[in-house]
């Protein structure tokens, strides 16, 4: 009798632990499934910039100075990010300011016929995107 009534408590016990290892493990594994489409999206922004570096027919020189240019803005940001003292709003303005920098930089390394293509193909990015959230 106590070999059966320790036997029930005893599976009782793995069945509760069992049930709650599963819930803790469903949530997690939802987490891996979002975490896939934004690891997707550093993919796919990756090519698009390799793509538009194709396109742009950069030269070595060009590439070297844009690689510089994006490394400094990394590390700008990363200290904008980095800063505690700023207010959320600070930190938006002042990488507001860093992006149209980068932009300015980035635009003085091409030639005229490089800026437009790069601006056509932004334009024809950003009609893309249109497109996309009318048709959502």
């Amino acid at each position: 009798m106590k070999k059966i009534a320790l036997l029930t408590a005893l599976s009782f016990i793995v069945s509760i632990s069992f049930a709650q290892v599963q819930r803790k493990a469903k949530p997690s594994s939802t987490a891996d499934s979002t975490m896939a489409p934004k690891e997707n999206n550093a993919q796919e922004g990756r090519g698009d910039k390799m793509k538009m570096m194709k396109e742009l027919d950069l030269t070595k020189e060009q590439r070297g100075k844009l690689k510089e240019v994006r490394q400094a803005t990394k590390a700008k940001k990363d200290a904008i990010d980095s800063d505690g003292s700023l207010k959320p709003e600070e930190k938006e303005a002042k990488l507001k300011e860093l992006r149209k920098e980068q932009q300015k930089n980035t635009m003085s390394i091409l030639t005229p016929e490089q800026k437009a293509k790069l601006m056509k193909m932004r334009r024809d990015n950003k009609d893309q995107k249109m497109e996309e959230i009318d048709n959502k």
